[in-house]
């Protein structure tokens, strides 16, 4: 019988690959950029390492409490590895708070579901019989941690924004290509692509996240299918994401994967904006991100 590392070591080969896509550093690249070297990602990248490697645990606490496989006796030798990765949470999530007030806010808000992750490992110890209901647990906290982190990592990296010259079409592509490599929920897109497409310049790995986020948050107020429309009237160049209604069934279907939003998710979005010298219009069920330096 494999030991309870040697399964969790298993299960952490998955995510472990995704969390190495988000730690890439796009910095490298020459200037001007190839258009090769123009694609973006859909996730801020990060330096959180450890932070990653715990949230992987985390996520891997539901697939361990799922497995029929896997005995619970597994599962209880694995609490203290499991501890350790909340203390890594903790950690990062506290070291946030000593930051500006969106940062401090967000890392708050982390801070509080690592609290909550921690009662789940003492209700696995004492009910690991009741493991079902663990899982779902495990699954929407793990998925509130992440969405954290990477609102963390997109503030960090919004702090210090590296522009390029990338078309806002390709900006949506790679968006939603790049998306594939995380975990949430898979939804729908229609692409209404500009025509003619524009050069803007900005920080794409910024301006990606933005665009999953405002995707997430229109469909959270309960709409199905959702509209991505590029436009470009220089100098500017806008995304709106709102509900596709029976006049954008003809358009281009593409499916994007995006973490559910917290509740620091919008004014997080707000101060990213505001870092990367973009405008950030907020409906309930419409988000426009105005990219103010675009050229045909």
């Amino acid at each position: 019988m494999r030991s309870g590392r040697a399964v969790m070591m298993q299960l952490l080969e998955g995510p472990r690959m995704s969390s190495e896509s988000n730690e890439r550093k796009p910095d490298s690249a020459p200037s001007p950029p190839s258009a090769a070297e123009r694609r973006v990602s859909a996730r801020a990248p990060s330096a959180w390492g450890a932070a990653r490697d715990a949230l992987a645990a985390v996520h891997n606490l539901e697939a361990l409490l799922r497995s029929a496989t896997v005995a619970n006796r597994t599962i209880l030798d694995l609490l203290p590895e499991l501890r350790s990765s909340a203390d890594v949470l903790r950690e990062a999530f506290d070291a946030a708070l000593g930051g500006e007030a969106t940062t401090a806010a967000v890392g708050a808000y982390g801070g509080v579901r690592v609290d909550e992750f921690g009662r789940l490992l003492d209700a696995t110890a004492i009910a690991a019989e009741d493991r079902g209901a663990l899982a779902y647990r495990a699954h929407f906290l793990a998925d509130e941690l992440e969405s954290s982190a990477d609102l963390l990592a997109l503030l960090e990296r919004a702090s210090a924004p590296v522009p390029n010259e990338v078309s806002i079409n390709l900006i949506v592509r790679e968006t939603a290509r790049m998306s594939g490599t995380g975990r949430g929920r898979e939804l729908i897109v229609r692409f209404d692509e500009a025509s003619p497409d524009c050069v803007v310049t900005t920080d794409p790995y910024a301006v990606g996240p933005l665009l999953a986020i405002a995707v997430a948050r229109v469909y959270g107020e309960g709409n199905g299918e959702i509209a991505v429309r590029a436009r470009c009237t220089p100098p500017n160049a806008t995304l709106v994401v709102e509900a596709a209604g029976p006049p954008d069934f003809a358009l281009p279907v593409t499916a994007m994967r995006v973490l559910p939003a917290v509740a620091p998710t919008e004014m997080a979005a707000r101060r990213v904006a505001e870092r990367i010298g973009s405008l950030l219009k907020i409906d309930p069920a419409r988000w426009a991100i105005v990219v103010t330096s675009a050229a045909c």
